[in-house]
């Protein structure tokens, strides 16, 4: 698992659950670029993918992210918050620059 301290490395900066998601979708994909999961009979895709777009129909940049995260399957019936049966992707360290503001 990537080890996550959160009195420390989520940068001071990031108050706002949009601006943890765009943080969370650009550490995942940088600390796992070429890490792929089957996701259907023959079907694989990157775990993680994130990026900034120009979308010209509405004149805006969008950050784009999706991530494929295993879940166990406990989640069905074990009573806890649903993100507490997210599997690790890796263990990968965090880089420094995202820890930084």
């Amino acid at each position: 698992m990537t080890a996550l301290n959160i009195a420390t490395d989520i940068p001071s900066q990031i108050n706002t659950v949009e601006k943890l998601a765009v943080w969370c979708g650009f550490a995942l994909s940088n600390i796992n670029p070429s890490m792929t999961a089957i996701e259907g009979v023959g079907y694989t895709e990157r775990v993680s993918q994130a990026g900034v777009f120009y979308v010209q129909a509405d004149v805006k940049h969008r950050a784009l992210i999706r991530h494929s995260i295993q879940m166990s399957g406990d989640y069905q019936a074990g009573g806890a918050k649903i993100w507490t049966f997210a599997q690790e992707l890796s263990n990968t360290a965090l880089p420094a620059i995202f820890k930084a503001n």
